[in-house]
């Protein structure tokens, strides 16, 4: 693929710029991308350096608003019994809301939140101004009604200012867990447990619900054991993205056994009025289960903030190995472009000087170059050129010389070849009458193999078919046998019958005799029979003994036809043999006849050829004339050019051969036939070569 036309604008720039330009051009677009992406890289990780500021700070915030929320919960506990006719806790209540007035007096939020956040924190601040001097004139009811509100309203902003300064949406997974503990999770729960504990010391202290509080009761308790069981879980997954933080918050796993065991007392006492202590005691024992549970959050948000800070200080270093790393590579890559700056003038100024010398026609100098890069293989080429000049130089001056001795050489040889060609016409000449009589005779073989191959095919067919007659004869032979054997047989029968006429003719003539006078004439029978039985068996051995003496003969006739069918067929294989054998002949004949048929066009050719050679020696000899003017004028030429080594040997060119006459040796007659046959690619050349 040619991208020329896609960067002609690049080098049409690039052209008209000088070479500190163009390193200059070329090292501002490589920096402005760079120092482009660098600032963003430094804005993205200050902003989120601000953003981890900002969590800590809402830390903070969250964990003064926690604070606030777990005394009001206590206070709003102690109230509670208060108003219910408990006097014990009255002074308990009077150092708590003191403590309380001075927290909520000195909360601030550090700008965490917004305005937003201001707001309601000013808002809650005036409400809990304006309900201090209003619970001591309310009922138990509206005073807990009135302080769960605030409650809430707290709690609401508790949320607000994690939400706004990032904490429910940290980055990391184990920071974002620690979040939703310490501002979500357990605040929850110490709620509960604060409702728990404030309305069952009451219902202790006077056995008394109020409408329906036993059930708000007991679906409270199984919304805190719900929560306290998410709590491990977040845990475990805190854990495993920080694991080093198992010792410190495991150290806090007996605030949930608390905690689970206040929820037991709560269902024994309260829900289940069982085992009932004072509502002074209970409330103690859920206190202390709500200052476990902010002890834990407290532990979470110290821990939170301890990552917050470690991530910060992997932001501060990352940007300052960014910038190390920046500032280094901008130094090393100032170095180096300079160091390329210098290195590339410095050749292209020696080489331009050598050039213009080279130009001029000096070849003494010669140059080289350390540098590995491009502009050092074209310094070394150039100075390899420059050698390959000067020994180039050399060698045609040298070669000049001999030229001019080999073109003297020429044109006495092509004379003498001019000799050995006209006497080559002439022997080209003779040979092609001697292969005209050749081809005569040749023809005259073939005509006398062809008529003896037809003579032999007839024979061959005539020992055929005396063939298949002897083989007939030999089967005719056979079946007279086989008659000749069913003969014997019937015959055996006939004697067979002549020796059981007998037989009976004797039982006659015995019974005649026992007979007497009565069987006189039946004996005279028996007798006849008798006698014409014999002359039966007599008769039929006879033809017997002549059937089994002719059989004789034709088992001798068999074997004397069997031997004489073996003879017919080793004749016809015979005359098979020389009729294939003449047609060998025949087609040796018919090629020998091509053959010398394209002898006779090859010395045609050759003759052809040699009038060429006559013509083109000629022209050779004119072109060594011209060889030699060239000679002299290339000599002049190559004069220009000054040497390092002018008295360098000229051995340096190749020796020329002197042409001799020698005596052109004629292929064999074989080689000719070959090489000169009309279609070989290599014809023309043998052609040429003869």
């Amino acid at each position: 693929m040619n991208v020329t036309p896609l960067l002609a604008p690049a080098i049409v720039v690039m052209d008209r710029l000088r070479l500190l330009p163009k390193f200059m051009l070329v090292a501002a677009l490589f920096l402005l991308p760079m120092l482009l992406v660098s600032s963003l890289l430094f804005v993205e990780l200050q902003q989120s350096m601000q953003a981890i500021e900002k969590e800590r700070v809402g830390v903070k915030a969250v964990r003064m608003l926690s604070d606030t929320v777990s005394d009001l919960q206590k206070l709003r506990g102690l109230r509670h019994m208060a108003l219910s006719g408990n006097a014990g806790v009255i002074d308990q209540t009077a150092d708590l809301q003191s403590s309380l007035e001075k927290r909520v007096t000195s909360l601030h939020l550090a700008g965490v939140g917004g305005k937003e956040a201001e707001e309601a924190l000013l808002a809650a601040k005036r409400e809990w101004l304006a309900l201090d001097g209003k619970l001591a004139g309310m009922k138990p009811k509206e005073a807990y009604a009135a302080q769960t509100a605030l409650l809430d309203r707290l709690k609401k902003l508790l949320q607000l200012t994690a939400d706004k300064s990032g904490l429910m949406l940290d980055p990391e997974l184990g920071g974002q867990y620690l979040a939703h503990i310490f501002a979500d999770t357990l605040p929850d729960i110490a709620e509960a447990i604060a409702q728990i504990a404030g309305r069952g010391a009451v219902y202790i202290d006077t056995g008394l619900f109020e409408a329906n509080e036993d059930l708000l009761l007991n679906s409270t308790v199984m919304v805190v054991r719900r929560d306290l069981e998410q709590v491990p879980l977040k845990l475990d997954a805190i854990f495993r993205e920080h694991p080093e933080l198992r010792e410190r918050l495991a150290a806090q796993g007996n605030v949930m056994e608390s905690t689970h065991a206040f929820l037991e007392r709560a269902q024994a006492e309260v829900l289940n009025s069982y085992n009932q202590t004072s509502g002074k005691d209970f409330f103690t024992a859920g206190a202390n289960a709500i200052n476990g549970l902010h002890a834990l959050a407290a532990t979470a948000s110290v821990e939170l903030d301890t990552l917050l800070a470690q991530r910060l200080d992997r932001h501060a270093a990352r940007i300052r190995w960014i910038a190390f790393v920046l500032a280094l590579a901008l130094a090393t890559a100032t170095f180096l472009l300079a160091g390329f700056y210098v290195s590339f003038t410095r050749e292209i100024g020696l080489l331009e000087e050598v050039v213009a010398g080279a130009a001029a026609g000096n070849l003494s100098r010669h140059i080289t170059s350390q540098a590995r890069d491009e502009i050092g293989h074209l310094v070394n080429a150039f100075g390899d050129m420059v050698v390959g000049l000067s020994r180039l130089v050399t060698n045609v001056r040298g070669g000049s010389e001999s030229i001019n001795l080999t073109s003297t050489e020429i044109a006495s040889g092509n004379a003498e070849l001019a000799l050995r060609t006209e006497s080559q016409a002439s022997a080209l000449e003779q040979t092609a009458s001697s292969m005209e009589q050749l081809t005569a005779v040749v023809r005259q073989n073939e005509e006398n193999a062809g008529h003896a191959h037809q003579l032999v095919t007839n024979a061959a067919d005539v020992a055929r078919r005396g063939g298949q007659a002897v083989e007939h004869v030999v089967n005719t032979m056979g079946s007279i046998k086989s008659s000749s054997c069913r003969i014997i047989d019937i015959i055996q029968v006939i004697d067979g019958i002549a020796f059981q006429t007998n037989l009976l003719a004797l039982n006659a003539a015995v019974e005649a005799a026992r007979a007497g006078v009565h069987g006189r004439g039946f004996a005279v029978v028996a007798a006849e029979v008798r006698a014409l039985a014999q002359r039966s068996g007599e008769a039929a051995r006879e033809i017997k003994t002549l059937i089994e003496n002719s059989v004789r003969e034709i088992d001798t006739g068999n074997e004397l036809v069997a031997v004489a069918g073996t003879n017919m067929t080793d004749i016809v294989t015979s005359v098979e043999r020389v009729a294939s054998m003449m047609n060998e002949i025949a087609a040796g004949s018919r090629e020998q006849t091509l053959g010398i048929e394209e002898v006779n066009q090859a010395m045609a050719q050759m003759d052809e050829v040699t009038q060429r050679n006559a013509m083109m020696v000629e022209q050779a000899a004119s072109a060594a004339q011209e060889l030699q003017q060239q000679t002299q004028l290339l000599t002049q030429a190559v004069s220009v050019f000054r040497l390092d080594k002018p008295e360098q040997d000229l051995a340096v060119f190749p020796s020329t051969t002197v042409m001799t006459p020698t005596a052109v040796l004629p292929m064999t007659r074989q080689a000719r036939i070959t090489h000169a046959r009309p279609g070989n690619d290599d014809y023309a050349d043998q052609a040429r070569r003869a």
